[in-house]
């Protein structure tokens, strides 16, 4: 499978030039020989066959072929977490890309403060494992923001879950084709207060199994549940 690079916008079909970031991963990590073939797609469902022509220190001179664009995903699957610390939030923006995951929304909770938020740091992450995966559309990485903000927040998707240990799984709870929203909590949980705001705010408890899951391993967990529930 050829690798896939996300660009802001894909070239024209024809012959082109990149620079920057892309020209430098396929000159130096990647070592491109002319007659590679890449994907190039702009997370937004385009994307377009690319054959590498030549390699200089700072450009690749590409031959691009006709775009073609993927439908949009059927629903959104958003999930709200408490980020955890340093390399375990970098592991669940990675691993949730993966799985499934195409809104990241951190949250500051009671028992979460800020720890140095790193939007960019997290978005690069995103970026490789969407190309790593194949993921015609990039997941949306959101600004993190106080939960009970969120609950409060007109427009949010009707479908809209809390995670809370015993509660019906959530597998059985998600509809099919429609957007979904999934609070996880930190470690320690969500307070009192934080989980009767979400409550009053029309979030059904749902449960994510029989174990006491990390942060980063719920999230992955409630992302994959919900789309088992398409298997129903």
């Amino acid at each position: 499978m050829p690798a896939r690079f996300f660009l802001p916008s894909l070239p024209a079909a024809g012959a082109a030039t990149v620079d920057g970031d892309l020209a430098h991963h396929l000159a130096t990590v990647l070592r491109a020989r002319p007659g590679l073939t890449i994907v190039l797609a702009d997370g937004r469902g385009g994307s377009a066959l690319a054959t590498v022509r030549a390699v200089d220190r700072r450009t690749v001179t590409l031959q691009v072929d006709a775009p073609r664009q993927a439908p949009a995903p059927p629903r959104r699957v958003q999930v709200a977490f408490a980020p955890p610390r340093l390399q375990r939030a970098e592991w669940l923006f990675e691993h949730g890309t993966e799985v499934g995951i195409d809104v990241f929304q951190p949250l500051w909770t009671a028992r979460t403060r800020p720890q140095g938020e790193r939007p960019d740091r997290w978005l690069r992450i995103v970026r490789a494992a969407a190309g790593q995966c194949d993921r015609d559309w990039l997941p949306e990485v959101r600004p993190a923001r106080e939960l009970l903000d969120l609950v409060a927040e007109p427009g949010l998707p009707a479908a809209r879950f809390v995670t809370q240990p015993g509660a019906t799984s959530l597998a059985e709870l998600a509809p099919r084709d429609a957007d979904v929203q999934v609070l996880v909590g930190p470690e320690g949980g969500f307070s009192p207060e934080e989980h009767a705001a979400a409550l009053a705010a029309g979030f059904v408890p749902a449960g994510l199994g029989p174990h006491v899951l990390r942060t980063e391993t719920a999230a992955l967990v409630a992302a994959a549940l919900v789309h088992a529930s398409d298997a129903r």
